[in-house]
């Protein structure tokens, strides 16, 4: 299972801006590595970006994480 990364990372990655990015994907953009969810009778959303896929997606290698 891949790890989830925040929106403002995925919006960087992307070169878009993160208020596009959340709006992208609350119009079912971007599938492939995300998607974003409204609880009904709620007016705040909950965004889940998949690091792998997005990384497979922009076709470039996951950087390596080191041990602190």
């Amino acid at each position: 299972m891949g790890t989830r990364i925040s929106t403002k990372k995925a919006a960087s990655l992307l070169g878009l801006p993160e208020q596009t990015l959340r709006i992208f994907l609350q119009h079912g953009r971007f599938k492939e590595f995300a998607e974003a969810i409204k609880k009904e009778g709620s007016k705040h959303w909950t965004y889940y970006i998949n690091e792998n896929r997005l990384y497979e997606y922009i076709k470039i290698k996951r950087p390596v994480q080191t041990a602190i």
